[in-house]
């Protein structure tokens, strides 16, 4: 099913669930490195040409809506269970920090980036949103990979320190608060950059929720009350904890009824 929601900038997104079936799929992937499971976790986005602060907003919703509100985040204390609606208040109404500046010619757009950084330097020039010569406009989020190598690789050397000029001024608004100090117990503020591998990895973490062998022994078990192992696995993570729930209900009311039997 497609879900639609409105970011806090008014833009529309369209993102469709993700099953307890492609979470498994999404651990397998994880063998693949960090690129394989941005890309895979990315395609359960609809909607085209977002900026990666505006995709965080779609992979929120997509995980309050499919798996749960709770997120947990290392901490010197170990995991913290986070709302992700604490850490979408944290971020706030990010700001707009679209920047036009004229670079030989050439009208070069600013904003937030639309590729993660995923160890690669080149994703940096996608914080250039568009760049328009002679009328004639390029988004550079429309554009495959081979095509951005090609544009990147034709923009003149003065771009670079306008890139750096355009991060430095900003740096505030690619740093996100994920949860603050809380000395009662210990634990450190926790921040995550835009720019930095540690985001994409955030967000992996968002969905890293079972491996391999719990979906193998979650299917197994419910199988014997809904053997329609095919719906099972085109459940969300929520609908799988919901049917374990009252499985295991039932299963504790029929215990508790033989053993008043035997007493009797």
């Amino acid at each position: 099913m497609d879900l639609s929601f409105i970011l806090p900038n008014k833009k529309e997104v369209m993102v469709k669930e993700i099953l307890y079936k492609d979470l498994r799929m999404l651990s397998l992937y994880r063998d693949s490195g960090m690129t394989g499971v941005i890309k895979f976790l990315e395609s359960f986005i609809l909607t085209k040409n977002l900026n990666i602060i505006e995709k965080l907003y779609a992979f929120f919703i997509i995980r309050e809506k499919c798996i749960g509100e709770k997120i947990a985040v290392g901490s010197n204390k170990g995991n913290v269970n986070i709302d992700t609606l604490y850490i979408k208040n944290n971020i706030g109404l990010f700001d707009d920090i679209n920047e036009v500046i004229e670079i030989e010619n050439i009208k070069c757009t600013f904003n937030y980036p639309s590729r993660f950084n995923l160890g690669n330097t080149d994703f940096i020039f996608s914080l250039i949103e568009s760049l328009e010569i002679d009328n004639d406009k390029i988004i550079l989020s429309n554009l495959n990979e081979e095509e951005y190598l090609e544009v990147i690789s034709k923009l003149p050397e003065s771009i670079y320190s306008h890139i750096e000029s355009f991060v430095e001024k900003n740096k505030a608004h690619f740093d996100i608060l994920i949860l603050e100090a809380r000395e009662k117990f210990n634990i450190e503020e926790i921040r995550v950059n835009l720019l930095s591998t540690s985001f994409p990895s955030f967000i992996i973490r968002m969905f890293d929720c079972i491996s391999d062998t719990t979906y193998r022994e979650m299917i197994f078990l419910l199988a014997k009350r809904i053997p329609d192992v095919n719906f099972l696995s085109n459940c969300t993570y929520l609908e799988i904890e919901d049917y374990y729930k009252l499985y295991s209900d039932e299963t504790q009311k029929q215990n508790e009824n033989l053993q008043k039997e035997n007493i009797s």
